[in-house]
């Protein structure tokens, strides 16, 4: 695996460990006011796994030619 590849995992990762903590604490403080918060980060969770893939999908696909 290419190191931006790795990298684009390890930050969907964090990104989505961000997005469950930031849910818990508007949910805990009943920040209604911030509630964009998590969801910002769930998208930004979500661009980053769909690209690391659509990369490694590209990458075997012309390995095979």
């Amino acid at each position: 695996m290419r190191v931006i590849d790795r990298f684009q995992a390890i930050m969907a990762a964090v990104f989505f460990v961000a997005a469950i903590a930031a849910a818990w604490r508007v949910a805990v403080a009943d920040g209604g006011d911030i509630w964009y918060v998590p969801l910002v980060l769930a998208v930004a969770s979500a661009m980053m796994t769909l690209g690391a893939l659509r990369h490694r999908k590209k990458k075997r696909v012309q390995n095979e030619d």
